[in-house]
């Protein structure tokens, strides 16, 4: 069994549960790297079964906007875990950004099956 049909087993056995991961994914911008990337995380994320709320922004956001938008992603009970896609556009602050996240819902970047893994992690843990 491979990486994404074990991570399909899982969630499908957290379902019976009815715990539902869900990844919410914030990108500012139209930097082709992330574009990729987040292209690829949503193809094998559906894949496995698992919801993702995607977040695509202007890259001239604010970082109170930006900052604004990562309190009300923490406040969604639905959301399990956030991925915050990079690079971020030079006015904002990441470092800053990514300490508002939620510790219970942060996400760092790593390979798409490992990330899934902690959005099932993550939506078990609510």
């Amino acid at each position: 069994m491979n990486e994404l049909d074990a991570l399909k087993a899982r969630v499908d056995a957290l379902y019976l549960e009815y715990v539902f991961p869900v990844l919410a994914t914030l990108r500012l911008g139209e930097d082709p790297a992330a574009v990729a990337r987040e292209a690829e995380l949503l193809a094998a994320a559906r894949a496995a079964g698992i919801k993702v709320r995607r977040y695509i922004m202007p890259e001239d956001l604010t970082q109170a906007e930006t900052a604004g938008l990562i309190r009300e992603i923490n406040a969604d009970f639905l959301i399990s875990a956030l991925l915050l896609e990079g690079p971020l556009p030079a006015q904002l602050d990441e470092a800053a950004l990514r300490a508002l996240i939620d510790p219970k819902k942060a996400l760092d970047p790593a390979p798409c099956a490992e990330l899934l893994s902690r959005v099932c992690d993550a939506a078990e843990a609510q």
